[in-house]
């Protein structure tokens, strides 16, 4: 009895494990480090598309702060281009090109240049 309740025992020696069950199970540990998207309001989203704006006109470097499940990517480039119907806006880095969703963006700062 004590070997079936050691590692993983419990589950491989269960003969009425549900299919439904297993499934569910495997879900839950998958979607266990997801997080939530943040709601952003009004201002700062007025805040980040002026910084978007900025980066393309100025050619200045940006710092992009990248919304993903399981963790946040910071990118830093020049926004080259801002595509309105597919919601996307593109970045350079180096010889590097991202093509990154608006709405995935949660923050953005400027690069200022020192002469």
């Amino acid at each position: 009895m004590s070997k079936k309740l050691t590692n993983n025992g419990l589950w491989e020696s269960s003969r009425m494990m549900l299919p439904q069950h297993k499934e569910a199970h495997i879900l839950r540990e998958k979607t266990a480090g997801k997080k939530e998207r943040p709601q952003i309001d009004e201002q700062e989203a007025d805040r980040l598309s002026r910084i978007i704006a900025e980066s393309m006109l100025y050619g200045q470097e940006v710092t992009l702060l990248v919304f993903g499940q399981f963790n946040e990517t910071e990118l830093k480039g020049i926004v080259t281009k801002i595509d309105q119907q597919r919601k996307k806006i593109r970045l350079i880095q180096g010889h590097d090109v991202f093509w990154v969703s608006i709405t995935d963006i949660i923050g953005a700062q400027l690069q200022f240049r020192d002469f």
